[in-house]
C-alpha cells in the first residue's frame, strides 16, 4: 500500500513536469511561424528564449523530484506551478498571434485565450514567492504570516480575472475581448493592479522571511538556506529591473528578467539538495 501511495504522486509530478517541458516544443514552432510572417514583437532572441527555457526546465525537474519524493511538502508542487505557468504563457502567446494574425481562424480557441496573455506570469511569480515563504519546513515562519499568505494566494487570481474582463486586452495588436465585462472593468482593473503589487511584494516578503529563517537557523540549516537566500535576493533585484523595464516599454528586458527571476529558485533549490541534503533527497539523487 505504501508503494502505491508513493507512486501516484510521483507519476503525477513527473507527468506535470513532462507536460510543461513538452509544451515548449509547439510554442517555439508557432513562434517561428509568427516570426517568419513578420508579426510585430514575435522575433525570438537568445536573451529572451534562454531564460524562459531555463525557468521551465529547472522548475519542472526540481519540482518533480521534490514532489515525487516528498508529496506532502508544498514546495515541489509550487515549483511545478512555476513551470506550468511559464510554459502556458510561452505557448499561448504565439498560439494566439498565429490564430488571430498570421492565419485567422486556423487555431481553435485562440480568440478566447487572448484575454489571458501575459497574466499567467503573475501566477508563476506568486508560486515563487510561496516557495521562499515555505522553505524549508513547508509551513509558514510563524502564525503571524497567515493573513499575508491568504492575501498573497488571492492576488494572482484577482490579477488574472481583472485583466481577463477588460474591453482593451493587454496586447494592443488585438481588437476586442470575448470575455469583456465593461460594467465591472474599471473596478476589476484597480483590483488587478493591486494584485500585481501584492504578487511583487510577495516575492520580496518571501525573500525577507527566508533571511529571518537564516538568522534563527542552526549551522546545517544555514548552509541549506544560504543558496535560497542568495537566489531570493537576486530574484528581488531582477523583479525590480523588470518593473523599471516595463515602465520604459522594454518588453524583451521584462520577459528575460522575469524568466531569470523564476529560474533562480529551482536552481538554488537543486544546489541545496545536492550540496547540503535539503529535504533529505541527496541519497535519492546519488
Amino acid at each position: 500500500m505504501r508503494r502505491r501511495s508513493w507512486r501516484w504522486p510521483a507519476a503525477l509530478a513527473w507527468g506535470l513536469a513532462g507536460l510543461a517541458v513538452l509544451s515548449v516544443v509547439p510554442a517555439f514552432w508557432l513562434l517561428r511561424r509568427t516570426w517568419l510572417a513578420d508579426v510585430e514583437g514575435a522575433r525570438p532572441t537568445i536573451a529572451t528564449v534562454g531564460p524562459v527555457v531555463l525557468a521551465v526546465a529547472s522548475s519542472a525537474a526540481v519540482g518533480a523530484l521534490v514532489a515525487g519524493r516528498r508529496p506532502r511538502h508544498p514546495v515541489g508542487w509550487l515549483l511545478l506551478g512555476v513551470a506550468l505557468s511559464v510554459s502556458f504563457n510561452v505557448l499561448v502567446e504565439p498560439y494566439v498571434k498565429y490564430g488571430l494574425v498570421v492565419r485567422p481562424g486556423s487555431l481553435p480557441g485562440a480568440f478566447y485565450l487572448m484575454p489571458f496573455l501575459y497574466s499567467s506570469f503573475f501566477v508563476g511569480l506568486a508560486c515563487a514567492g510561496f516557495v521562499l515563504l515555505l522553505t524549508p519546513t513547508g509551513s509558514l515562519p510563524s502564525p503571524r504570516w497567515r493573513w499575508w499568505a491568504r492575501v498573497a494566494a488571492l492576488a494572482p487570481a484577482v490579477t488574472v480575472l481583472g485583466f481577463a474582463v477588460q474591453p482593451d486586452p493587454l496586447a494592443p495588436e488585438f481588437l476586442g475581448n470575448p470575455l469583456a465585462v465593461p460594467a465591472l472593468a474599471p473596478a476589476l482593473l484597480v483590483a488587478a493592479l493591486a494584485g500585481m503589487a501584492v504578487v511583487a511584494a510577495g516575492l520580496l516578503a518571501g525573500a525577507g522571511s527566508l533571511v529571518l529563517r537564516f538568522r534563527r537557523a542552526q549551522l546545517r540549516e544555514r548552509l541549506q538556506l544560504r543558496w535560497l537566500a542568495l537566489a531570493g535576493a537576486c530574484a528581488s533585484a531582477l523583479l525590480l529591473i523588470a518593473l523599471v523595464a516595463g515602465a520604459l516599454a522594454l518588453d524583451p528586458v521584462v520577459l528575460g528578467s522575469l524568466a531569470l527571476c523564476l529560474a533562480l529558485l529551482p536552481l538554488a533549490t537543486g544546489a541545496a539538495i545536492l550540496r547540503y541534503r535539503l529535504y533529505d533527497l541527496d541519497r535519492i539523487i546519488s
